[in-house]
């Protein structure tokens, strides 16, 4: 099952890639996508970065999908006391490792619990040299430890509450969410990534706070 058509033009260097982990019943959510994607007949392949502990079964059946499988060494955050809004995030980091897959120009990461309804295709077009992602909602339950969600303030719409700077000072930084982006793989760009998470204390939500690097 390849992601193939002949009637548009294909930029072989690049590939959607989503994540996936353990043993449970996630490898659904990556089957869907594969389908989702074969169904909007998009012309790139879907790369799945797996850890070592998704068995073998889990892995056929991907392959059974067309999907590219490439194992990938686990990424742990710095020992720290942080509760995470999630306790699956703390897996999350390893998302870092497909910057190594420098076989591809771009890639478009999807979460593996993403539906695509429609060919998004055109997103590899987009200038190079850039990171694309969506900014983060605040209003989602996993914030309601953060002050952003307790006041209700929203980055994605800063005009319904305004942020009281005289209160607390300056806005936060801009968070985007992790779960679909578009970027440039690059070892030296993997290398300072994990670099900076060494001395970057984690917060609740993991990957998805901004990591300040240089390109």
């Amino acid at each position: 099952m390849a992601f193939t058509n002949a009637a548009s033009p294909v930029n072989k260097s690049c590939a959607y890639v989503t994540f996936l982990a353990g043993n449970g019943d996630y490898v659904q959510g990556v089957v869907g996508l594969a389908k989702g994607l074969r169904k909007v007949k998009s012309v790139y392949p879907l790369v799945v970065a797996i850890l070592p502990d998704v068995p073998d079964s889990h892995r056929e059946v991907l392959r059974c999908q067309g999907c590219i499988i490439r194992e990938i060494e686990p990424v742990h955050p710095p020992k720290n006391t942080v509760s995470f809004a999630m306790a699956y995030y703390v897996i999350n980091y390893s998302k870092l490792q497909i910057w190594n897959f420098t076989e591809y120009s771009k890639m478009m990461y999807l979460d593996a619990d993403i539906q695509v309804y429609e060919n998004i295709d055109h997103l590899f077009d987009l200038p190079g040299g850039k990171f694309y992602a969506v900014m983060d909602c605040f209003c989602e339950h996993t914030w309601d430890r953060s002050t952003q969600y307790s006041i209700g303030y929203c980055q994605q719409c800063p005009e319904k509450v305004t942020w009281p700077d005289h209160i607390l000072g300056d806005p936060p930084s801009l968070y985007f969410n992790a779960g679909m982006f578009l970027t440039e793989p690059s070892a030296e760009t993997c290398k300072k990534l994990l670099s900076q998470l060494e001395k970057t204390t984690p917060t609740p939500f993991a990957e998805q706070v901004r990591l300040i690097i240089q390109y």
